[in-house]
């Protein structure tokens, strides 16, 4: 069924709002685009695009804290038609005001404004100070502004929010503490607004923040009526936006079966694009995203239109919160975000949409390798990790460090040849190169059997390293197994993990401590070019070995070199020197092509399995370096020490970054934490804990242990890193006008009105 009032909807970009009135849709005028009713419901269309070939939709519909449960049904009922209208083309989203996503809130800038009343009182709002001559406005979040109006009372005031208190034509704008820099250029832009759109602009601004007199704050409490600096209370609004579930870090998906009421069908992981059916509804349901529904083509209309009563059901029986956000998809149109959580989502489907997106990745990168990526998605996969990061060819100066209980240990020497780490173990690499004078990256290698004391070694002999260093220096601390691509390129282009630690004289070892006893070590080959291997000790049996793979097996008769069936012979041909350099060559050795396994090769590992396991990591990696969404999060550590999390819409830029600030760069992969050269001792000293925070229960594949996390300082920025960006300009924050200026500006508009 069509609406006529959505016949011309999604013709081009841009932003169409409706509001419910009766049951039915009525545009909004774009004058008040981005001021919200609270009593009413709204539908929210964003088209982006270039032409009516690449347009691509997003549904959103709104409901205020006070809109009736009537026209809540009527919203995502109308929401469902508007979608049938884009041909299902549009991903559907539901927003509660006061939870809006990071995309919904960076529709409307500066800020979200909420406004009392509705279609019900015939659009008059509703005042909350009604005969009085002063207003008071609540402005919550740091980058994510959201404006609604307050009892004008002391009790209203909190220490984390700003306030901005109109009195006539007096417009007064109380910082709080510690704000970011970008936080107040926000605000200052609301309450220019304010002036131009409210006053004629011919109100008077006063800013009130951290660096004004007494009589500034004496002046602001006079025309509140009451109160001073010292009444304000702990914003308290952030205990109620957590809620329970059953693991704060696990993702949940259920199929729905509906013929006789609801019923949910639990799957197990791993998650597989494989479990979804054409003829299925199924919820996922995840810590940090929210609720999706992905709906398959073969789905009656009638039971798409009420997938918002499954949800509902679902969330009663949840114990959720109404305000949890809920994104639909239809099968086809599934989002970055969505397939995320699944394992082997088939991302790449042609050798066409492989080149242009691998075309892009190593543009101006040192890798040299643009042309083979762009004919072979397998290649993607099975390059060291966080492959953009290559700061230059990888043949500049390295020291090595082995990390110890005593003093730390230069080792630069033994790993001169064919360098071997060992998984007990911590290193860290100082890696020296030119770039327009001195230019550092220090890697931290953490070994996954490294204990608890030798890893806070690690860190305090990082930390001391990049105090000493001078010049630009990134940080980037890798994880075993998360090796990025610059890291192997450093050391030769192969690199060993062992078994084995300095205190036993790195004998040879295996994982059941048995090697003097059975002789028997399994090694597991993997990369993507000669100069690109890496080459891990794993545990000695069957289950160990993946199909696009290489492997040695040491036995004290024969060394088998096993080619998994999606190996390849670059990696066939690292295996067989790996073991004259490890193994040594007095041992025969004898190549074994998957299928064609001898008895004595299973005897070896403890029996032959059912089947090897195709879990095809190349196809997970590529999946997670092509698919998974970039996002910008803006970290705020209060004087209080609370550190305060909040995603910035997916169409950021440069302008978002303060330099009195700390942000997160998710690239799935690889984590970026860029730091502003104004940041406060608190959000220096919250490092590790700001990484532990953001990733700890975000129920992604990853901990903070298994996490590549590279320190980013201002003006020191990889070419990587700000390609992720539009329009970078390294003269940015030279060039930007300071806070203090833009003060200035605003009492000098005073003057003029």
């Amino acid at each position: 069924m069509e609406h006529p009032a959505f016949a011309d909807a999604g013709a081009g970009p841009g932003l169409e709002i409706w509001t419910i009135d009766n049951f039915e849709p009525v545009a909004v005028e774009p004058g008040m685009h981005g001021k919200f009713y609270t009593g009413d419901a709204y539908i929210v269309l964003k088209t982006s695009g270039d032409d009516t070939s690449t347009l691509s939709y997003d549904v959103h519909f709104w409901l205020g804290s006070q809109s009736s449960q009537d026209e809540r049904g009527a919203a995502a009922i109308l929401t469902v038609t508007l979608d049938d209208q884009l041909g299902g083309r549009a991903v559907q989203h539901r927003e509660v005001q006061g939870h809006e996503s990071s995309l919904f809130v960076g529709y409307f800038k500066p800020a979200l404004r909420y406004l009392e009343g509705g279609n019900a009182s015939g659009f008059k709002e509703v005042e909350i100070n009604a005969g009085a001559d002063k207003r008071l406005l609540k402005l919550s979040g740091c980058e994510n502004l959201r404006i609604e109006e307050v009892p004008a009372d002391i009790s209203s005031l909190t220490k984390e929010n700003c306030f901005i208190l109109e009195v006539e034509h007096d417009i007064f704008v109380l910082m709080p503490e510690g704000a970011k820099v970008t936080q107040k250029r926000k605000i200052i832009s609301v309450a220019n607004n304010l002036r131009d759109a409210e006053h004629n602009g011919r109100a008077s601004i006063e800013i009130i923040d951290e660096y004004s007199s007494n009589s500034d704050f004496t002046q602001f409490f006079e025309a509140l009526g009451s109160g001073s600096i010292d009444d304000l209370v702990d914003d308290d609004s952030e205990s109620i936006t957590g809620y329970t579930r059953d693991s704060a870090a696990e993702v949940y998906l259920y199929r729905v079966l509906y013929d006789d009421g609801v019923e949910l069908d639990a799957l197990r992981k791993p998650f597989k694009q494989s479990q979804l059916v054409t003829d299925g509804i199924y919820l996922l349901d995840t810590p940090d995203a929210g609720v999706f529904v992905w709906v398959g083509k073969e789905i009656a209309a009638e039971i798409k239109r009420n997938y918002n009563d499954m949800v509902q059901k679902y969330f009663d029986v949840k114990d959720y919160p109404a305000w949890v956000n809920v994104t639909v998809l239809s099968e086809g149109m599934e989002s970055s975000t969505f397939k995320q959580y699944f394992h082997n989502w088939q991302t790449i489907s042609a050798a066409s949409s492989v080149r242009a997106r691998v075309s892009e990745l190593d543009a101006g990168y040192y890798s040299n390798d643009a042309d083979e990526a762009a004919t072979v998605a397998k290649y993607i996969g099975k390059s060291a990790a966080a492959r953009g990061y290559m700061p230059d060819d990888g043949s500049g100066h390295l020291t090595v460090f082995r990390v110890a209980k005593e003093e730390p240990e230069e080792i630069t020497e033994e790993l001169s040849q064919f360098p071997i780490l060992y998984q007990s173990e911590v290193y860290v690499f100082v890696y020296q190169y030119d770039k327009n004078g001195d230019a550092y990256v220090l890697y931290s290698w953490i070994g996954e059997r490294a204990g608890a004391e030798t890893k806070l070694a690690g860190r305090e002999l990082a930390a001391t390293l990049e105090d000493d260093l001078e010049g630009d220096v990134n940080a980037v601390k890798v994880p075993q197994g998360k090796e990025t691509k610059h890291f192997v390129k450093i050391l030769n282009g192969k690199l060993a993990v062992l078994y084995g630690n300095k205190d036993d004289g790195y004998k040879a070892d295996n994982f059941n401590n048995s090697y003097e006893e059975d002789g028997r070590r399994l090694f597991r080959v993997e990369g993507a070019d000669i100069d690109d291997m890496r080459i891990i000790q794993v545990p000695e049996n069957a289950d160990s070995l993946q199909e696009d793979d290489v492997f040695i097996l040491e036995t004290t008769a024969v060394v088998y070199v096993w080619n998994g069936k999606e190996s390849n012979d670059k990696e066939q041909e690292v295996a067989l020197e790996f073991t004259k350099q490890v193994v040594g060559d007095q041992s025969e050795v004898t190549a074994v092509e998957q299928g064609e396994e001898p008895e004595e090769f299973w005897e070896a590992l403890g029996g032959a399995p059912e089947a090897v396991e195709s879990k095809s990591g190349w196809q997970l990696a590529l999946n997670r370096r092509i698919a998974t969404p970039i996002s910008l999060t803006a970290v705020n550590v209060t004087v209080q020490g609370k550190i305060n999390l909040e995603e910035l819409p997916p169409n950021f830029s440069q302008m978002d970054l303060s330099d009195d600030g700390v942000y997160i760069l998710d690239g799935g992969e690889e984590l970026y934490m860029w730091r502003g050269t104004k940041i406060p001792i608190r959000a220096r000293l919250a490092k590790d804990k700001i990484i532990e925070k953001y990733i700890s229960d975000d129920g992604l594949d990853r901990t903070v242990d298994s996490a590549i996390v590279v320190t980013v300082k201002q003006g020191q920025e990889p070419e990587n890193f700000k390609r992720l960006f539009p329009d970078w300009d390294d003269g940015y924050w030279e060039n930007q006008l300071s806070y203090e200026d833009l003060k200035n500006e605003t009492r000098a508009a005073n003057s003029r009105g």
